[in-house]
């Protein structure tokens, strides 16, 4: 990125924003950018960029580990600050990879590691000669400070939040008592990144494998709202401790109008992990969306329990139909009452079944995930929440399900629970986490295998049927109403997926998992 010829005195230095890949072995085509960089990487550049810095983001789950460590090395003259990495979890092979590459060749470049795995193992990350500094959880107060620190060789230890090497003594600096806000979080300033690309081929708001009437939208994502009400046991939200904080439905709104006017938007993706968090908000920002006449697509999530007669009713659910609303993301968890509890999820299977049906009535496509193979559920529960998910769909034909095998938020309260009581043993450096993705299952997006968890007793039959429905849900997906299939071409391929459905559906119900011979044919027509 150029600076501006009137900025030129005023440029800082460079930063590196690196958003990690998650498959070391095969990134995603480049020719098929979707999903925006994490929203840390946008908020952080932002920020940064406002302050005069040039702001370079390499997108990991589109370039190899090798060509990530060449374009860093490309950029890492005099004016390079530090290379940033976003960490979670899923992406610390990848991350580390890089990291190790990049000070091989240079060990000059600081790197600096944040995002919710260093957040919870600092020590442990900076333990590491390829990590300088971890920043330890909210950090958009803190970030100028640190890059003008380092780029001015100053001291950091006064900078709040740090966890970094001096001497070979590991030193963290006082907590970073400052929980980001709106007041120090901007709207994301777009022309820090390639946004005209992502915007056009966005994954996540076009569903191009299942609603190919959304494929040509121009998508751009609005965070609105920090953390989450709930304490659900499992979720990163409990084990950061964000407190839920939104913008004003007036701020959405006219956040909204400015994408359509500068970047021809059509399709907002709420990047929140709860839209809907207040019903006083919803309704606000629903009746702008219709007094203003504003001509918009918009996808955000919301809890199944809302779906009821004081909050999103038949009548309401008419009113976000007619603005726009395009979708509903929700996380079902499971199908049994005694796991939803464990969960501590504050819903139950009734208002799973209420909330899709009443989405059903409508437009708007209900799109629920579960989860299986969790501490202390039987084999009798997991069953159960795979039946719900195929006769929702089979009731409900715009229903679309995803059941995931669980994975361990390290931190959360299920994590601890799982090494007290389920014997789970997690790994003890960095270089544990890196050897620990090679049993990732990375058609799962980074979901660890049934082979990591001692509570899961039928590890074949869990992997077998975890195959079949992956199939399944493709095939599901793909045979919705909303699809637009089009030519005599078309219409076979099409009759080919709904041969493939019924035949998935047939080998869930009736428990036959070996011989997945549809994924094998599916990928023989390039379906």
């Amino acid at each position: 990125m150029k600076i501006a010829e009137n900025n030129k005195n005023k440029f800082r230095g460079r930063v590196i924003l690196v958003n990690p890949g998650i498959d070391i072995s095969q990134p995603f085509n480049p020719d098929k950018i979707g999903m925006f960089p994490n929203n840390a990487i946008q908020i952080l550049g932002t920020i940064l960029h406002q302050n005069m810095f040039e702001i370079k983001i390499i997108d990991g789950r589109y370039v190899s580990v090798v060509d990530a460590i060449e374009q860093i090395l490309n950029l890492a003259d005099k004016d390079l600050v530090f290379v940033g990495f976003s960490v979670m979890t899923i992406q610390v092979k990848w991350a580390y990879m890089v990291s190790h590459g990049i000070k091989k060749r240079k060990p000059g470049i600081t790197v600096i590691w944040g995002g919710v795995h260093p957040s919870l193992f600092p020590e442990q990350t900076v333990s590491d000669n390829s990590i300088d500094i971890c920043a330890v959880n909210d950090c958009a107060s803190t970030i100028v400070q640190i890059a003008h620190s380092l780029r001015d060789k100053m001291d950091i230890s006064k900078i709040s939040g740090l966890c970094y090497k001096q001497d070979n003594k590991i030193i963290k600096t006082q907590p970073n008592l400052v929980y980001d806000d709106f007041t120090n979080i901007p709207f994301i300033d777009f022309t820090i990144m390639n946004h005209k690309v992502y915007s056009r081929n966005n994954v996540v708001a076009s569903d191009s494998s299942i609603n190919k009437e959304y494929k040509g939208d121009i998508v751009y994502p609005i965070n609105t709202a920090i953390g989450c009400g709930f304490r659900c046991n499992f979720c990163i939200n409990v084990i950061l401790k964000k407190k839920y904080k939104m913008r004003s439905a007036e701020e959405i709104v006219n956040r909204i109008k400015f994408l359509q006017k500068e970047y021809g938007a059509n399709y907002i993706h709420f990047n929140d992990e709860n839209f809907f968090g207040s019903k006083k908000r919803t309704y606000q920002f629903v009746e702008l969306i219709l007094s203003n006449d504003i001509r918009i697509k918009w996808r955000p999530s919301v809890r199944a329990n809302y779906f009821n007669k004081d909050f999103v009713n038949d009548s309401f659910v008419k009113d976000l139909e007619r603005s726009g609303m395009v979708v509903a993301v929700m996380g079902g968890e499971s199908a049994s009452q005694k796991t939803l509890d464990r969960l501590k999820k504050g819903i139950t299977v009734e208002d799973i079944h209420r909330a899709v049906e009443i989405l059903s009535k409508t437009k708007i496509i209900p799109k629920m995930s579960f989860m299986v193979g969790l501490p202390g559920e039987t084999e009798k529960e997991i069953r159960e929440t795979y039946k719900l998910a195929v006769e929702l769909k089979e009731k409900y034909p715009t229903f679309q399900s995803a059941v995931f095998p669980f994975r361990l938020y390290p931190g959360s309260e299920l994590y601890d629970l799982s090494i007290s009581k389920y014997g789970y043993k997690p790994p003890e450096s960095l270089v544990d986490w890196v050897k620990n993705d090679e049993i990732e299952d990375k058609g799962s997006w980074g979901y660890q295998h049934s082979k990591s968890y001692n509570w899961i007793t039928v590890k074949e039959v869990f992997e077998l049927r975890n195959n079949v429905h992956s199939t399944y849900r493709t095939f599901a997906w793909k045979v919705s109403p909303h699809v637009v299939n089009k030519g005599l071409k078309a219409k076979f391929k099409y009759l080919i997926i709904c041969l493939f459905y019924k035949l998935s559906t047939i080998r869930l119900k009736k428990e036959f998992y070996r011989l997945n011979l549809e994924h094998m044919l599916m990928r023989l027509f390039k379906i």
